[in-house]
């Protein structure tokens, strides 16, 4: 690659950092070429794509970028980086978490959601995460709850009365 190929590339990464909605770094070592073809047919699906790029350009290409420069430190070694240009970024990050079970050559190094460094630890928690409807669902329910205590509580006394009213009418019969 001569200089201006590698301008070219710097340009192009730091266009895909500054417009990714979340960057996830994986190390590919040792994966067939058959796997990553999968892998990129997978995020594809979802709004992700895959870039493989030299590291030198990976770094150069984050030098300036606030919310890139914080992965600088884990660029070291055989690593990808993928990007969700969708605001769906869990998805992303399951995608990836499912394929690391299925293939043990692909690790996932770190990621960047919402302006904070993720640990592989916090990737893989994201990607355990209950699908968004569910968890609506799940806070829906939670902010019912204390109203329907208080119905609840406030129907006792009321209840209690009908209720002795009852035993009284058949003690008469």
């Amino acid at each position: 690659m001569n200089r201006h190929q590698k301008g070219l590339v710097v340009n192009q990464l730091r266009d895909d950092f500054t417009e990714s909605k979340s960057l996830f770094l994986v190390n590919f070592c040792g994966m067939s070429v058959e796997q990553m073809q999968l892998l990129r047919r997978r995020l594809d699906e979802k709004g992700g794509a895959l870039k493989v790029s030299k590291i030198r350009l990976m770094k150069r290409a984050a030098k300036g970028i606030e919310k890139i420069e914080s992965l600088i430190p884990y660029l070291k070694g055989q690593l990808a980086f993928v990007l969700s240009t969708t605001g769906e970024s869990p998805v992303i990050a399951k995608v990836l978490y499912d394929f690391a079970q299925e293939n043990k050559q692909l690790h996932v190094i770190a990621g960047y959601l919402d302006s904070e460094l993720l640990t592989k630890e916090a990737v893989s928690r994201i990607a355990t995460l209950p699908p968004k409807e569910i968890l609506i669902a799940q806070l829906c329910g939670m902010l019912r709850m204390p109203s329907a205590r208080l119905i609840y509580t406030l129907r006792a006394p009321m209840i209690r009365i009908i209720r002795i009213l009852r035993m009284i009418g058949e003690l008469k019969k």
